[in-house]
């Protein structure tokens, strides 16, 4: 069954269209206008009434073809000739609005619609070519002739003799820190000053087009929200443009250094409040870390330095004229922090010692609790270790702070050797210490250090520990208290030169694995069925098909020599008996006799 036509389907859609418009509620009053076109495309008032819509919603192309097609079908229709007029206008074509609200003047006076445009134009226009425009050309003049210096147009551009049929990909460069916070500023700073209060919607668009909450297991709504997302985006950025190419951004500074100079000296001394406060906070946060390095607490001034950090990244060499010096101060202070770890107690024992150690350079450790202050106090965080190396890296190349490098390079080269990329780790180790040997930074040197030796004592690199230590060992003398670093070297040197037993279960696992992998789908099932059988046999009785060394001291198991009379074969893997039962009186003991 077919749909009933709607009676008077166009009144009825235009109509609610002119209704959704003064309500200001574009998307569906242009919605309505779509639905009339198709019902009747010869409509002049719907025409008008849809270019209307599209001129207010800042979709100036549509507006223009609208009146364009009104036009038309009626050429004396002043309505399509004033809503022709306002979409140049909208396209930034202010000659060509101009005069054609000049033609339209002469015809119709009132509504005074066409009398608008020409002042509205007229106004725009003295704006981008009037008194402001020499000086702008004057202070572009350098700009201008050093182009020309580059590229002089007498020179014929000569063509190359030899193309290759390689395509080399373009090298874009990357900017510096500084750059890319004056494009971020300058970004923020032309938003606030064309859009007002919704420039805040801007910000907030442009931070949810990255953030990966939009992307959700329900694929449909995302997309949905997706499109909402870069099509709101897009009409914030084009009406941004619009008003922008209205109002060029010189005449807004021009009109603010106009101001009084009250106004001004009021600005200065907000400026030195500013300073004051921003100086004042820095060396309040500097002593709180410095106190609780005294303390020996890494771990809160780990915490407390990213808190530093974020204040500082709030602030610009204006509003803050020694920022370098207190970034500076903020990662050797860090940096101590992490040298600090690497000590030895003389209250703990040697094997607490060890344990230390091999915590601290990444090696495996028991699960038993541990009373150790470097472990207590060790930075943890419970983060996504793949999008920490990411916003590590792209932190460190826009850092021009030679410290905050050498922080960022050891930082990455720790994230990288818990990853097991040692290779990328030890790249990343090296760059720290060449940093720090250009500033003369000990301490930053000896932890990128200690990065190096933690990823050769993970793969067993006895030598390349043994040549670190040497090295570490005399760089260290450069230090105040080297005694203390001087004694862990020589610990970590110990522990690099004992052979590490290694886990026998994975090496028989991996053989049987490369067994399997060299036979025939038959065979395979069958020898996987024989292995599964062979892993339940407990280990002293089992046929050592695979290679394998004998284990020390398996005869001796405490299960076979406290094994029932009698039971020639015990089922099941070897497992320790409990212990004998007690008594829960104090000084009473149940005594197996």
């Amino acid at each position: 069954m077919e749909e009933k036509q709607l009676y008077g389907a166009l009144t009825v859609y235009r109509e609610r269209g002119a209704y959704l418009r003064r309500l200001e509620q574009f998307e569906k009053a242009k919605g309505s206008y779509d639905e009339a076109f198709k019902n009747a495309p010869d409509d002049v008032r719907m025409l008008t009434g849809r270019s209307q819509v599209c001129a207010d919603a800042v979709q100036p192309v549509q507006a223009y073809a609208d009146a364009e097609l009104a036009l038309k079908l009626e050429p004396h229709n002043m309505n399509a000739r004033n809503m022709q007029a306002r979409a140049m206008y909208t396209m930034s074509d202010f000659e060509r609005s101009v005069v054609m609200n000049y033609r339209g003047a002469r015809v119709r006076r009132q509504p005074p619609y066409f009398t608008e445009g020409i002042n509205q134009g007229v106004e725009t226009i003295q704006d981008c070519i009037g008194v402001n425009a020499g000086n702008v050309m004057v202070e572009f003049l350098p700009l201008i002739k050093k182009l020309e210096a580059a590229h002089p147009l007498g020179e014929e551009s000569q063509k190359p003799l030899h193309v290759s049929r390689i395509p080399k990909p373009e090298k874009k460069r990357k900017l510096t820190q500084m750059q890319a916070r004056k494009h971020l500023t300058l970004s923020r700073v032309l938003a606030m000053k064309y859009l007002g209060p919704m420039a805040y919607d801007k910000f907030f668009l442009q931070h949810l087009t990255s953030d990966p909450r939009l992307t959700s297991a329900n694929s449909g709504g995302s997309k949905e929200l997706k499109l909402v997302v870069k099509e709101a985006l897009r009409s914030l950025t084009e009406r941004q443009d619009m008003l922008r190419a209205q109002r060029p951004y010189y005449t807004i500074r021009l009109s603010e250094k106009a101001e009084s100079k009250h106004q001004n000296k009021y600005k200065d001394a907000v400026l030195i409040k500013e300073r004051d406060i921003g100086a004042r906070t820095s060396e309040r946060l500097l002593k709180q870390i410095e106190k609780s390095l005294r303390e020996m607490r890494v771990m809160d001034v780990i915490a407390q330095a990213e808190r530093m950090q974020l204040f500082l990244d709030n602030k610009t060499p204006r509003t803050l004229p020694d920022k370098d010096i207190y970034i500076d101060r903020l990662y050797r202070a860090v940096g101590e922090a992490y040298l600090a770890q690497h000590r030895l107690s003389y209250t703990l024992s040697e094997r607490g010692n060890r344990r230390r150690i091999a915590f601290l350079m990444g090696l495996p450790v028991g699960r038993p609790k541990s009373f150790d202050s470097v472990m207590a106090n060790y930075p943890y965080k419970f983060i996504d270790i793949k999008q920490a190396t990411d916003k590590v890296t792209a932190t460190l190349e826009m850092c021009e702070n030679s410290t905050m490098k050498c922080w960022l390079m050891y930082e990455l080269a720790r994230l990288l050797c818990t990853q097991k990329n040692y290779a990328l780790a030890k790249f990343y180790a090296k760059r720290c210490q060449r940093e720090a040997q250009e500033i003369s930074n000990v301490t930053w040197w000896l932890n990128g250090l200690f990065v190096l030796m933690s990823g050769d004592m993970q793969q067993g690199n006895a030598n390349e520990v043994r040549i670190q230590v040497e090295e570490a060992y005399e760089y260290s003398k450069k230090l105040q208290d080297p005694e203390r670093v001087q004694a862990f070297l020589s610990k970590c040197a110990e522990m690099a030169s004992e052979t590490v037993s290694a886990d026998e279960r994975k090496a028989v696992i991996q053989r049987e694995r490369q067994i399997l992998g060299v036979m025939d789908d038959v065979q395979k099932v069958d020898t996987s069925v024989l292995f599964k059988r062979m892993s339940t046999v407990p280990t002293g009785r089992r046929f050592s098909v695979l290679p394998r060394k004998p284990e020390a001291g398996e005869s001796r198991a405490e299960r076979r020599r406290r094994r029932q009379r009698g039971l020639s074969v015990i089922p099941g893997p070897e497992q320790a008996l409990p212990p004998a039962p007690k008594s829960g009186t104090l000084g009473f003991q149940i005594f197996d006799i």
